[in-house]
Order: structure tokens, then sequence, then C-alpha cells
């Protein structure tokens, strides 16, 4: 019994302070023993991660250029984009941009998973679109270097976890 109670503690712990320090709540790398009712649960990785999911979302994503058309190479939440597609996030690391619906504050953090030819994209909402929202036929607009860099992308039906609201 004093067993379960150290595990739990430990957990619980692990728990408290990975919110303090604004990590993510998952453990990489670890197992995290359970105790319900004296039965042992084990819940690897992949299972704590996908409890992370805030919100998921089925739609259409296109790519876009800082050069595109009315584009100034600076996005609507102030982050120049002419030279560099990339962000680096805290929480994240180096993580791809995209335009989202207002719904979605800057700095939400997007999985795009099921895309033809391409692997997981982990993004960051740093810009609009007028054609981008969750009421039009396209929900997100993923940055390319370039506007002709978009044309193998083209639109794409995805799926879109939310693992994080804002900053």
């Amino acid at each position: 019994m004093g067993k379960i109670i150290i595990y739990l503690l430990i957990f619980i712990n692990k728990i408290i302070f990975s919110k303090d320090e604004g990590v993510n709540n998952t453990l990489i790398g670890k197992e995290i023993n359970i105790f319900r009712n004296d039965y042992q649960v084990i819940k690897k990785d992949e299972e704590l991660k996908e409890e992370m999911v805030l919100a998921t979302y089925h739609g259409n994503i296109t790519g876009y250029g800082p050069d595109c058309k009315g584009c100034s190479g600076i996005t609507a939440s102030g982050y120049n984009v002419k030279n560099n597609i990339y962000y680096q996030d805290k929480e994240y690391g180096k993580i791809r941009i995209v335009a989202a619906d207002r719904s979605l504050p800057f700095g939400s953090i997007i999985k795009i998973t099921n895309l033809k030819n391409k692997d997981d994209i982990l993004a960051i909402v740093l810009d609009r679109g007028g054609a981008i929202g969750f009421k039009k036929s396209v929900y997100f607009d993923l940055l390319y270097k370039s506007e002709k860099d978009t044309n193998s992308f083209g639109k794409q039906k995805a799926t879109f976890k939310l693992l994080r609201k804002g900053y």
C-alpha cells in the first residue's frame, strides 16, 4: 500500500511542476503508472500525447508565400517571414507557420496530419487570411518560401489537432 501512495505522490508532483514550468504535460520517454482501485494501468507516451489534444478539425489546407498578391512578408502577428518560414517556439522548437481562423489566437499550436505525400507538420498560428476560416472552404494556410512553391501542395484535405491555444 505504501508503494502505491509513493507512486501517486510522484505522479502528482510531476504534473504540478510541469504545469508551473510551462512544460508539456507528457513525460517523454517514461512510462507512468496510474493506480485505480488496486489495478495497475500503464500508459505509454503516445497515449499521453493524444490526451493533450484540445480539439480536432477535419478540413482543407492550402499554401501561401510571403510574396503572394497583397502580402507584405510580415504576418498579422508582426512576424517577418520574408526569409523564414519557421518559428522557434520555447515549448515545441522549430516549427512551421500557418494562417488560421481568428478564433484561434496567435501562438496556437496545430499538428497537421493525413497530408498527401508529406509527413505530419507541427505549426504555429502567426497569420490570418481573407480566404481562411472555419466557416470557409479552407481552414489553414501553410507558409512556404514563395507563392510558386505552393503549386505542388495545392488544396488538400487534412486533420488538424489543436495542441495549444495561444501562447
